[in-house]
C-alpha cells in the first residue's frame, strides 16, 4: 500500500518537540517487506513464513514500518543489542520483533557489484534531517541456520557500505544517496561484496541529532539463487497535478505505471461515486483520467487502485480536497499561536512549515528577534506576521479581510496561518527559542552525577558536553538536560537528587507547538490518522495533543464509523463499544503535559473512514 498525499488540513504530527519517520527497506525486499508491508498478519496463509513469523504475535506485524531506536546505530552502540534485526527496538520494549525469528525468510536474489537498496519511508517522509544510510553483511562461508537466532558474531565487524554526511539541501553532494520524494523513497547505492550461497544484509537509516533515530531492516539474498518466489504485487499511484487540494474543475491523469508485478490487472474507482461530479475515463487501464466538474461544497476525494495477478493483489490511495473554485484563494492551515504568550527580550521565533514532499520551510528566512518593543504577546505576532507577508511566498499570516486578502492584525491570538491554494502543506509549526534573562550567568549545566534520563522507558545517560538533543560521548549514545526534562511524566530525569539542579539559566530553550489546528487554550487536540490500509483491513491511530497551559490528567474518547467498519483489536488504550467505540486511557498514559501528545491504536475490518474524534479533550 502507497500512501501519496495527507488528508488536507492535517497536522504533522509530533512526539515531545521531535517529528517521527518511519520506513523499511523495500528494495530488494526486507522482512519487514515481506511480511509486514505486502502480507498482512490477517491475510497471511496457514504455514507459510509470514504466518508463522506472526504466531503469537499478531498485532506487532502492523507496526512493521516501527522497527526503531534512538542512537548512534551498529557503528557506536556499545555492548550490542541481543537482537538483531530488530536492534532492541524500543516499539518492542527492547526484545525480539517478529522479524527477529530464526524462520526460513523468503530471500531475493542478488549478486556482487553495485545494488541499489531502497528505503520507503511513506510513513514519515522527513528527508530534512536524514544523515546517513549504513549496510552490513554476513561474513563468507556464514551459513544460516532456521532455528538458530542471528548474532553480531555472524556479521562483517565493518559495514560494507557507509553512506554519510547527507545534506537535503545539497542533495548532489552524496551522489549514492537520491531521494525521490514524491514517492517518499530513498535509493542509496552500494558495492555488494562477493558472497556464495544465502547470507543476510542488515540496514539503517539513520536521522541526525536533532532525534538519532535509527530504522533496522533485515534483508534474506541468495547468491545465485533464491526461495522468495514471484515479486510481490505493489500498487503505486502517479498522479499529475498532485496536488492535495484541487479547486474547481478540471481533469486529473492517473497512471499505474510504478506498480510492481506481472501481468498485472488494474481496477480504478473513485469515492464519492457521483457520475455528475466525478468521472472517470477508464477503470481497468494502466491510466486514466479524472475529470472534475465544478462544486458547490467542499470533497475530499479518493481515487482508489486496485492491482493484482495470479501471485496476490495490492491496492493504493490518491487523497485530496476538492473545493469551489469562487471566493478566496487562502485556505487556513491553523492559527498563528492558541494563547497568548508574552516573550523576552532576545527571544527568536520563526514559523516551521511541513511539505507534502516532508521537506521544511522556515518563515521568515531568518528568525524574528524580539525586541523590547516587541515582547508582548500581540506585539510579536503582528510583527511575525508582517515579517512573513513581507517575503512574498506562498503562505501568509493574518485574518481574510472581505476581499479575500490575508492582513496581519495586532492580536496576540486572532491571526492564523494561510497557504495560496491549492496547498503545499501539510501542517505548520511556531517556534520560539527562548533565552533567559540570566544568560550571561557562569552557573553550570552539567547534569548532577548519578543521574540518567527515562526516555519513554529507555534508561538513558545525560549528556556532560552538550544540553540538547542527542549526543554521544563515552561510548554510547546520550541525551542533553533540557532535552530530557522536556519529556512527559514519568519520563524525564532520574537518580541523582533533584532533576531541577540540571536545569542551567545559561540554557537556550526550543518551544514547537502546533498551528495545524485550532483548540481551546485548555483543551486537546484529537486526530484520526489512518496508518496503513489494506483490501477489507486497516490499522489506525488517534493522537490527543494538549494544546492548553495545564496538563491533563485523564482522558476519554469516542468515535463511530458508517457502514460495517469494524475495529476487531486495540493498543495503548482500553476500547470498548461498537458504535460508537469509546478509549479510554490505561493509566501510564492518562497525563499529558502541554506540548506533548499521546497516541493509542487499533486494527479495523472494512473501509479505512475517517470519523470525527469527540469528547471533553477535544476542545
Amino acid at each position: 500500500m502507497r500512501y501519496q498525499n495527507v488528508l488536507f488540513g492535517s497536522m504533522a504530527l509530533a512526539l515531545s518537540a521531535s517529528a517521527v519517520g518511519h520506513g523499511l527497506v523495500s528494495e530488494p525486499a526486507s522482512r519487514a517487506w515481506f511480511c509486514g508491508a505486502i502480507t498482512k498478519p490477517d491475510t497471511a496463509e496457514p504455514g507459510s513464513a509470514c504466518a508463522e513469523a506472526f504466531e503469537n504475535d499478531f498485532t506487532s506485524g502492523y507496526q512493521f514500518m516501527s522497527i526503531l531506536t534512538h542512537d548512534v546505530g551498529r557503528k557506536g552502540v556499545t555492548p550490542l543489542p541481543d537482537n538483531v534485526c530488530g536492534f532492541d527496538s524500543e516499539t518492542w520494549d527492547g526484545g525480539a520483533t517478529p522479524w527477529d525469528k530464526p524462520i526460513d525468510w523468503p530471500t531475493n536474489q542478488i549478486s556482487a557489484g553495485e545494488q541499489t537498496f531502497t528505503w520507503d519511508i511513506s510513513w514519515g517522509p522527513h528527508f530534512g534531517d536524514t544523515e546517513e544510510f549504513v549496510y552490513y553483511i554476513t561474513k563468507p562461508g556464514f551459513d544460516y541456520q532456521v532455528g538458530e537466532p542471528l548474532s553480531w558474531d555472524d556479521f562483517e565487524s565493518e559495514p560494507f557500505c557507509d553512506l554519510t554526511g547527507y545534506d537535503d539541501s545539497n542533495p548532489s553532494a552524496t551522489p549514492n544517496i537520491v531521494p525521490e520524494k514524491g514517492e517518499s523513497l530513498f535509493h542509496t547505492t552500494c558495492t555488494v561484496p562477493e558472497r556464495e550461497g544465502r547470507h543476510v544484509i542488515y540496514a539503517e537509516w539513520g536521522r541526525n541529532y536533532f532525534t538519532y533515530e535509527r530504522f533496522h531492516s533485515c534483508v534474506d539474498v541468495e547468491f545465485g539463487g533464491g526461495n522468495g518466489g514471484p515479486d510481490p504485487v505493489v500498487a503505486s499511484i502517479n498522479a499529475n497535478p498532485g496536488n492535495s487540494v484541487f479547486a474547481g474543475a478540471g481533469t486529473i491523469e492517473l497512471s499505474a505505471s510504478n506498480s510492481q508485478g506481472s501481468n498485472l490487472s488494474y481496477n480504478w474507482s473513485v469515492e464519492p461515486g457521483d457520475d455528475a461530479t466525478y468521472s472517470l475515463s477508464g477503470t481497468d487501464g494502466v491510466s486514466t483520467t479524472l475529470t472534475l466538474a465544478e462544486t458547490d461544497v467542499e470533497n475530499d476525494v479518493t481515487v482508489r487502485l486496485q492491482v493484482s495477478n495470479s501471485d496476490g493483489s495490492d491496492s493504493a490511495d490518491y487523497i485530496f480536497t476538492h473545493i469551489p473554485a469562487t471566493g478566496t484563494s487562502w485556505e487556513a492551515i491553523g492559527p498563528l499561536t492558541n494563547e497568548a504568550q508574552n516573550l523576552s527580550e532576545g527571544d527568536e521565533v520563526q514559523l516551521r512549515l511541513v511539505t507534502n514532499d516532508g521537506e521544511d520551510v522556515y518563515l521568515p528566512t531568518n528568525p524574528l528577534v524580539i525586541s523590547s518593543d516587541t515582547t508582548t504577546a500581540s506585539a510579536w505576532s503582528y510583527a511575525l506576521a508582517n515579517e512573513v507577508n513581507s517575503e512574498n511566498t506562498d503562505v501568509r499570516v493574518g485574518v481574510l479581510n472581505d476581499n479575500g486578502d490575508v492582513e496581519a492584525v495586532n492580536s496576540a491570538t486572532e491571526n492564523r496561518v494561510f497557504a495560496q491554494v491549492p496547498s503545499n502543506y501539510t501542517g505548520a509549526y511556531l517556534q520560539i527559542e527562548t533565552q533567559d534573562d540570566s544568560s550571561s550567568s557562569s552557573s553550570s549545566s552539567e547534569p548532577t552525577t548519578g543521574q540518567q534520563c527515562n526516555w519513554y522507558g529507555t534508561t538513558t545517560p545525560l549528556c556532560d558536553g552538550q544540553d540538547s538533543g542527542w549526543g554521544y560521548e563515552n561510548g554510547q549514545s546520550c541525551v542533553g538536560a533540557t532535552t530530557c526534562s522536556g519529556q512527559p511524566d514519568p519520563y524525564g530525569i532520574i537518580g541523582g537528587g533533584d532533576s531541577s539542579s540540571s536545569q542551567s539559566s545559561s540554557v537556550a530553550s526550543s518551544v514547537a507547538s502546533s498551528v495545524a489546528s485550532s483548540s481551546a487554550p485548555t483543551g486537546g487536540n484529537c486526530e484520526y490518522v489512518i496508518q496503513n490500509q489494506w483490501n477489507g483491513g486497516f490499522t489506525a491511530a488517534i493522537v490527543i495533543t494538549n494544546d492548553g497551559s495545564s496538563a491533563i490528567d485523564g482522558w476519554n474518547v469516542s468515535w463511530d464509523y458508517s457502514g460495517s467498519t469494524q475495529v476487531t483489536n486495540s493498543w495503548n488504550a482500553e476500547v470498548s463499544g461498537s458504535g460508537p467505540y469509546t478509549a479510554s486511557d490505561m493509566g501510564w498514559n492518562g497525563t499529558i503535559q502541554p506540548g506533548e501528545s499521546v497516541e493509542f491504536g487499533f486494527q479495523g475490518s472494512g473501509a479505512a473512514d475517517v470519523p470525527e474524534v469527540t469528547g471533553s479533550v477535544c476542545n
